[in-house]
């Protein structure tokens, strides 16, 4: 089957962040092939473009992955591989999706674009996506499941701090930037505490640098922190705080505010019709980590997040997708676009 084909063939093209010209040269030798108009962009993402005005329906997601090449393998219906899940499948369930519409009559433009960066703190193929295009409405593809949702994300803070001390004799009284560090550590983990994990601010170290010998005190410690900001709280209002709290020096890397869109938003409403007439029982998702939805919810509210695949997948050595969650991810997908531009037709 060809939508399987494509899932597998873009799977065993590894492409970390900043490495993904392959599988951007892949999908645009892929599309002109079957006689779209697409684009490369100087980000290498790829645009291509169906129909003409108003409504902007974008369907997008990215086609980078995290670094750890993974051997490709198929067992079954179950297909391995870096980015089976995260976030290979939602990509080519959307471009499927879209392949869909080549020869259906329609009102309105329906945008495929898959983007690069989305792993790096950059998020470059957004950011120039978005410099380019108008949407109305936004499908991002994300892992979730078949019957997911996902409405919602937290923000994130990434900074990089430098403690600092004097190298002397580690008996001596001289300040020790390590325990600079662990006494900030201890402050900082207790600042806005909510009910559970996606309403709380979360402290997660990452990177630990203060070399020295075993008796001499180093001069410095330098600390890579990943903060997950949850939505209704400001990125900047954190960093406010961190910088009254910190003795030290400070270098913001990324810093995107959380988001969460209505149960109520019409792709919501509408994914969850789709859903159901499916066979299946949808489910709303609040995730812990940031997406592109934290972004591109900057050119419309009407967004929602949806893709095939086990998300407590992502980023691990045991990814996989299995291919009739895919292939039925693809129907939800093109009922619920189609769905969207009858609605907004009329």
């Amino acid at each position: 089957m060809e939508e399987v084909s494509l899932l597998k063939d873009i799977i065993k093209i590894y492409s970390p962040s900043e490495k993904e010209k392959e599988v951007s040269d892949y999908l645009f030798n892929f599309l002109k092939k079957k006689g779209f108009d697409v684009e490369q962009d100087k980000e290498w993402n790829i645009i291509s473009k169906l129909g003409s005005g108003p409504p902007y329906i974008l369907l997008t997601s990215h086609m980078d992955t995290v670094t750890g090449e993974i051997p490709f393998r198929s067992d079954g219906n179950k297909i391995y591989g870096r980015g089976a899940c995260d976030a290979k499948s939602p990509l080519a369930a959307l471009l499927s999706a879209f392949i869909r519409f080549k020869n259906k009559k329609f009102k309105g433009t329906l945008i495929f674009a898959g983007v690069t960066g989305e792993e790096a703190p950059n998020s470059r193929g957004t950011l120039e996506l978005m410099r380019k295009i108008k949407a109305d409405f936004i499908f991002l593809g994300e892992p979730g499941s078949v019957d997911g949702i996902t409405i919602g994300y937290k923000g994130r803070l990434l900074l990089k701090l430098i403690f600092k001390g004097k190298a002397s004799h580690s008996s001596s009284e001289e300040e020790n930037p390590v325990l600079k560090f662990i006494d900030f550590s201890n402050k900082i983990s207790k600042l806005y505490k909510g009910d559970n994990l996606f309403e709380s601010l979360s402290y997660s170290p990452t990177s630990i640098y203060a070399q020295s010998d075993s008796n001499v005190m180093p001069s410095e410690c330098r600390v890579t922190i990943d903060f997950r900001v949850p939505p209704g709280l400001s990125h900047q209002e954190v960093l406010k705080e961190i910088k009254v709290l910190l003795d030290g020096e400070i270098e913001l890397v990324e810093g995107v505010d959380g988001v969460i869109t209505s149960k109520n938003n019409i792709l919501v409403k509408t994914l969850v019709k789709i859903i159901r007439e499916n066979g299946f029982s949808p489910k709303y998702k609040k995730k812990t980590g940031s997406s592109d939805m934290n972004l591109l919810v900057r050119l419309t509210d009407n967004i929602v997040t949806y893709g095939p695949g086990d998300s407590s997948l992502d980023h691990t050595d045991m990814e996989y997708i299995d291919t009739d969650e895919y292939l039925k991810s693809i129907d939800i997908l093109e009922g619920a676009i189609s769905e969207i531009l009858g609605i907004a037709s009329l």
